[in-house]
This record gives C-alpha cells, structure tokens and sequence, in this order.
C-alpha cells in the first residue's frame, strides 16, 4: 500500500495547512480513512517511551484521483507555541497520519506517516547564542560544612536530621544484607529478592537490592538536605504574571527571609533555563521500571551579586535593591511546549542562595508566568 498512496502538505495563506493526499490506484477510492494531526515527543534514548497528543483527527470516504483537506490555523494553534524541535534527549514535530482501512483484506490495514514541519510559527526559531552550561547553571555543585550547617539548624530539625541518618543507614545495611543472603540462598529459600524475574530470566538479587539501597539512599540524602536548609527561611515574595520582554523586577521585592546565623559570602542568583523531558525504560524483567527525566539544555544567568556578610535576623531582601530584565530568557530560550504531562520542552527559573558554609537554598518561579508571544518576537 505504502507504494500506491502518499502524503504531501502545503501551507495556506491563512497559517493553515493542506493535507493532499495522492494516489493512482483506483482500488482505493471509496475507502474509509481517519486523518489525524498530532505532536510527537521522540525520545532519544536505546529504551525510549514517546509522546503523543492527538491535535484533531477525521473520518474521511477517500475520493479517485486524490483527496486534500484543510487543517484550520486554529488546530495548529491549539498546539501551544509549536515549533519543530530537536535537542539532546528529544525531538518534537507535528505529524499527520493517515489510516486507510482496506475492506478487500481486512488485516492489511495501513499506516501512512510523514513528519509535518512548515506550521506555526513555520520553523524552530533563532535564539541567541548561549555559553553557559545548563545543568551547572541550574544545579550547582554544593559543598558545605556538614556540622557547622547541623549545629547551626534548631534543635527539632538537628534531631530529625540525626534520626534520618541513622535509621536510613540502619535501613540501607539491612537491605544489602538480604541481598547477600538471598544471593547465596539455594531457589526456593530466598526472603525477599528471587533468584528469577516475572519471565523466568535469571536475577541477581544482590544486584536488586545493591539499586534498592541507591533509591533508599538518594531518599534520605533528600530529606537530610531539607533538614539542614532550616539555618534560614527563603522564599518568594511575589507572584508574576504577564511577563514580557520589557519587564523589570526589584529583588528586593522578588525574595524574602532571614537566617539564624551570620552567612559569609553569599551569592544571589536568579537563573532561567530549558528542560527536555520526558520517559524511558530501565532494568529488565521484574525490574523494569519507567522513568522520568529532565535534562537542562539551555541556560541564562539573569541576576548575580555577592554580599561580604548578611547577618542573622536581617531581611535578605534589604541586601539586593537591584532591578534585573527578564529580555535575556526570551532572546536566549525557547518558550514552553509540553506535548503531554510527561513529554515536551519546559522552561525552569529560580532564585538561588549560594553559601560556602550551609546548603544552598533556592526558590522556584512559576513557568508559567511568562507571556508565550515575546519569545517569537524579533
């Protein structure tokens, strides 16, 4: 079949697209067909789970000698901000897909694929050259001084934090010590880790519990880390809304607390960047398991400045009456389209805290917050 019909597109003055579809089997005409638009998140992965989301779709009695319909400009439209889009973990285009159900044999009923580019707004758009690196950026490298940062912290989360650490610890060396027994225990006499996955593949059970205790530690560190933040209170003080190209915010307006103890040094930045996401698979058998990523792939540095000393009790907004422009994320990133809930190209910014002494802190905006049209703008 896939010899016999094909797809071609040409986009209409109005911001639409038509989809003509040709063939010169005569068979075909008279059958059913359903024409959908949708987006595609491609993941880049050896074991990826995509995206899809079904933009509009018809049922269609194709005609002889060919068949073209009219996708409107508001159906493309409706695919928030879409542009054709590839980065290192993902890929995003809108695709047409063409169904045609032969009566004559029943099973062979065809797909017909073509990746659909040249819609709103026609191209992925130019962004101005960035040279930080994203992940660094957006998740800097902390080092602190562990019992400084603890006996600094009130008593109540000191507390929390020690129980954290000894029962996690207590917890982790328990699960590898039913990995090892398991591993050496004949099949049948296992406690908890088998010998045998749900396909009947062989397992190690050490090697099951050894990412058992990863996950348990990766856990406890995370709450340990909330712990040792509570030398201080950080938080936003606004809510933006309908920010443009043109806006500008005081930081002393934009954050707001204060810390128990005198922080030396400390660096507040307000940074933005973009986040591929989306899923893949991982493990084997029993193992499997989906997860989730997201990997920063564009950066920008909107804000930083270093104070000597803020001292305990201080609102730290009284250190930072500067004005910033939020200009720079619009030339520099690319707004939002996220396909699904799991899949798509976010925008991420935060205000960070960076302390020698403490766990940094940091506050997250909201994404959303920004107006989708500036990002097109010249």
């Amino acid at each position: 079949m896939s010899n016999k019909i094909y797809l071609d597109f040409k986009p209409t003055d109005d911001g639409g697209i038509i989809v003509r579809i040709n063939y010169n089997d005569p068979d075909l005409a008279g059958k059913s067909a359903v024409l959908s638009v949708k987006r595609k998140v491609t993941v880049k992965d050896s074991d990826p789970v995509h995206g899809t989301h079904t933009l509009t779709h018809m049922k269609l009695t194709l005609r002889p000698n060919g068949h073209q319909v009219k996708i409107p400009p508001k159906t493309l439209k409706n695919a928030s901000g879409a542009f054709p889009y590839s980065g290192h973990k993902i890929k995003i285009e809108t695709m047409v897909e063409l169904e045609v159900n032969d009566s004559v044999i029943p099973y062979m009923d065809t797909v017909v694929r073509r990746s659909l580019s040249g819609h709103i707004p026609g191209k992925t758009p130019k962004r101005a050259r960035v040279t930080n690196n994203a992940k660094e950026l957006i998740d800097p490298k902390d080092s602190f001084k562990f019992f400084k940062n603890l006996s600094s912290i009130p008593i109540h989360n000191q507390l929390a934090t020690v129980l954290l650490m000894g029962i996690g610890g207590l917890l982790i060396v328990f699960n590898f010590l039913i990995g090892l027994h398991d591993q050496m225990a004949p099949v049948g006499m296992t406690w908890v880790y088998s010998h045998y996955d749900s396909d009947g593949d062989s397992n190690s059970p050490l090697v099951d519990a050894l990412m058992g205790c990863g996950a348990l530690g990766a856990g406890i560190w995370f709450g340990m880390r909330k712990q040792l933040r509570k030398y201080m209170t950080f938080r936003l003080n606004a809510k933006l809304s309908k920010v443009s190209r043109e806006s500008k915010v005081n930081v002393s307006r934009l954050i707001a607390g204060s810390s128990l103890v005198d922080l030396h040094d400390a660096t507040l930045r307000v940074v933005a960047c973009n986040l591929e996401k989306g899923l893949y698979v991982r493990g084997s058998g029993s193992n499997r398991r989906t997860v989730s990523f997201s990997n920063p792939s564009r950066a920008v540095l909107l804000y930083s400045k270093k104070i000597p000393i803020i001292t305990q009790g201080t609102p730290i907004g009284s250190y930072f009456d500067e004005e910033f422009a939020f200009e720079p994320m619009f030339k520099c990133l690319f707004p939002r389209q996220m396909v699904t809930g799991d899949h798509g190209l976010d925008l991420a910014w935060e205000v960070q805290l960076l302390v020698d002494d403490f766990v940094d802190q940091e506050a997250k905006g909201n994404p959303n917050a920004f107006l989708q049209e500036e990002f097109f703008k010249a």
